[in-house]
C-alpha cells in the first residue's frame, strides 16, 4: 500500500476496486449518463467511480432516505431518487436526452425489481452491469433486450492489476472513500456494533471498520 494512503483508506481499496471495475465494464464515456441502483457501500463507491470517469449525469436509486442523504453529501454531483415513489423508466424518459434513457446502468442492490428497472431505464444499445448478488428469479423480456440491443454484463470482483490505479484515485482525492466510514470498532463489538447496524435495512450506517488489535 502506498505511504500516501491512511489505513482507513487502505481498508476501502478492495470495495472501491469492485466499483471501478463495474464502471469500466459498463463502457461509460466522459459526459455520459449513468443510473446506479442500490445506495449501500458499493453503490456509493460506484457513484465516486462514475464521477472520476467523467460522467455527465449520475442518478442513484435508493429507498433508504438516510443513505440517499449520505450520498448527496459526498461532494459529488448526483441526483438521488426513491424507487418506491418514482418510476425509474418514467424518470429516465423525463431526464435524459430526447427521453431515450441512460447510457449505462449499474445494479448494486441484488434486487430483482432493481434489475428490471435498470433494463427499462436505459437507452437502446446500452449496457446494464450487475454487481448485486441474488438467487431470486428475475422476469424480463428477451424480445426487449434483443430489439433494443441491450447488453447484460455480470461483474464479479476485479483484476488485481487494477489496484495501483485505485490507489491513485484514492490518494488524489478523486475517490474520497474515507467519507463512507462511520466508525472503527474492536473485534469484541463486531456483532452488536458491526453486523447488526449494517444488516438493519432502515439503518444509518454505511461502512464500519474493525480494528483487530483494539
Amino acid at each position: 500500500m502506498p505511504d500516501g494512503l491512511s489505513y482507513e483508506q487502505g481498508a476501502m481499496v478492495e470495495p472501491a476496486a469492485v466499483a471501478v471495475t463495474a464502471v469500466d465494464r459498463s463502457g461509460l464515456q466522459p459526459g455520459g449518463t449513468i443510473l446506479i441502483t442500490g445506495g449501500g457501500p458499493i453503490g456509493a463507491l460506484a457513484v465516486m467511480a462514475a464521477h472520476a470517469a467523467g460522467a455527465g449525469k449520475i442518478v442513484l436509486s435508493e429507498p433508504n432516505a438516510t443513505r440517499r442523504d449520505r450520498i448527496e453529501k459526498l461532494g459529488i454531483p448526483v441526483v438521488t431518487v426513491d424507487p418506491l415513489a418514482v418510476s425509474l423508466s418514467q424518470f429516465a424518459r423525463d431526464n435524459t436526452f430526447e427521453g431515450l434513457g441512460f447510457d449505462v446502468a449499474i445494479e448494486c442492490a441484488g434486487n430483482p425489481r432493481a434489475i428490471t428497472d435498470c433494463i427499462k431505464a436505459v437507452r437502446p444499445q446500452a449496457t446494464v452491469v450487475l454487481i448485486g448478488l441474488t438467487n431470486a428469479k428475475v422476469e424480463f423480456s428477451p424480445f426487449d433486450l434483443i430489439t433494443r440491443d441491450i447488453r447484460l454484463q455480470g461483474s464479479l470482483c476485479y483484476p488485481t492489476t487494477l489496484w495501483p490505479r485505485v490507489y491513485s484515485m484514492i490518494e488524489s482525492g478523486r475517490m474520497p472513500v474515507e467519507r463512507l466510514i462511520d466508525e472503527t470498532i474492536s473485534v469484541d463489538n463486531i456483532v452488536e456494533r458491526g453486523f447488526k447496524p449494517l444488516l438493519d435495512p432502515t439503518g444509518t450506517k454505511m461502512k464500519i471498520l474493525v480494528q483487530l488489535n483494539a
